[in-house]
């Protein structure tokens, strides 16, 4: 009998990691910033990730995105607005913006991107990563960041890595042309970065790193759009402030 049920845990142990998800975890902080008389605190968000064998769900402050790989379509979900956007990749961010924002849109397209690896590498949180130098104009604006890739994962990743992830940098960064093709350089998963610029003679700081890469039990409805949301084909000033 003792043996039995040990066979059944074993099976039972066995079976629900075969039908778990990836998933990550991101933590990201921004340093205080002091702009125009104005002090704003410190900042900790957390980004979540599950990554099924077709759907994929990124959940942080302010928006959200699921991927449908069979239907090769991005979901962009605001909680602000409580409303969602369907994209096909590939993803081009000035194309989603309202037509008021016109100006906005032309400056993202003027944006400069360029991207080199460096002779370095890093073991954070027990996976070792390569260091990339990214250096960014945006709106006349200086970016610089250093990242830490890898693609020595725990995981099989790559479709998430060809698919997925280029179009969460696209967007996040709003990056597109020449620019996006820029960050293929950056090979694996972005394990953490570190990233200033300077903004109305304001520095500002930030940085990010993976606190945990494993496999679960999914959250029911993490591959779903909430009911209530409304779909609609362009961002709205309200969603960019949340952005």
């Amino acid at each position: 009998m003792k043996k039995t049920i040990l066979l059944f845990l074993t099976v039972l142990v066995l079976v629900s990691t075969l039908t778990a998800d990836i998933y990550i975890k991101t933590r990201i902080n921004v340093d205080p910033i002091n702009v125009l008389g104005q002090s704003i605190p410190a900042k900790e968000t957390f980004s979540e990730q599950w990554i099924g064998a077709d759907l994929t769900a990124i959940v942080s402050q302010g928006f959200s995105y699921l991927f449908d790989l069979k239907k090769n379509k991005v979901y962009l979900i605001s909680q602000a607005t409580k409303s969602y956007l369907e994209i096909t990749p590939p993803v081009d961010y000035a194309q989603l913006l309202p037509p008021e924002l016109s100006p906005m849109a032309q400056a993202w397209q003027q944006m400069t991107i360029t991207v080199t690896p460096k002779n370095e590498t890093k073991i954070i949180n027990n996976i070792p990563c390569q260091a990339y130098q990214m250096k960014m104009t945006v709106m006349m604006y200086p970016v610089e960041m250093t990242i830490w890739a890898s693609e020595k994962l725990p995981f099989d990743l790559s479709d998430y890595l060809q698919r997925v992830q280029p179009e969460i940098m696209k967007m996040e960064l709003r990056a597109s042309g020449e620019t996006a093709r820029e960050l293929q350089k950056i090979k694996g998963l972005w394990v953490a970065y570190e990233m200033k610029s300077q903004m109305m003679g304001t520095e500002i700081k930030s940085r990010a790193e993976v606190i945990e890469i494993s496999k679960k039990q999914a959250p029911s409805g993490i591959y779903s759009i909430p009911a209530d949301y409304q779909k609609k084909d362009r961002l709205s000033q309200e969603d960019i402030q949340g952005f």
